[in-house]
């Protein structure tokens, strides 16, 4: 790898690495989505700084080309990282809809309170086990 790509990733990392901190500090973002990222962007600092690491595992691996490895590893986390905001997702519409469902029903009984005056409800007599109207 020549010197002049191994600087421009390094740039470009320490670039991600700082955006993604600027962006925690203005707590923009959840904490532990800012911790994936965090983690992601210290990687490619690391990786870009020490590219020998990358051969080395992908000779141990198996991988043909350090690249192929990398992109990779990024790939996974984030499938990794899509996975968990659809998990967050489906809850977030499931609560979305049982709160709208418990406000339906609060209006509907809120409605039906205002419709019926309180002495017009009928009295119930309990006799031979069953419920009757006066």
């Amino acid at each position: 790898m020549s010197i002049t790509l191994r600087i421009l990733l390094f740039l470009a990392s320490v670039v991600s690495l700082l955006f993604v901190r600027k962006q925690l500090r203005g707590s923009r973002a959840r904490m532990e989505d800012m911790g994936f990222w965090l983690f992601l962007s210290v990687l490619l600092v690391v990786l870009s700084i020490f590219p020998q690491m990358a051969i080395f595992a992908a000779g141990l691996i198996g991988v043909q080309s350090p690249v192929n490895l990398v992109y990779l590893i990024i790939l996974f986390f984030l499938l990794l990282q899509c996975f968990q905001q659809s998990l967050r997702i489906s809850a977030l519409e499931e609560k979305m809809n049982r709160m709208v469902s418990e406000e339906a029903l609060s209006k509907l009984s809120d409605a039906e309170k205002d419709q019926c005056p309180p002495n017009a409800q009928p009295a119930l007599k309990r006799g031979n086990g069953t419920e009757q109207e006066e």
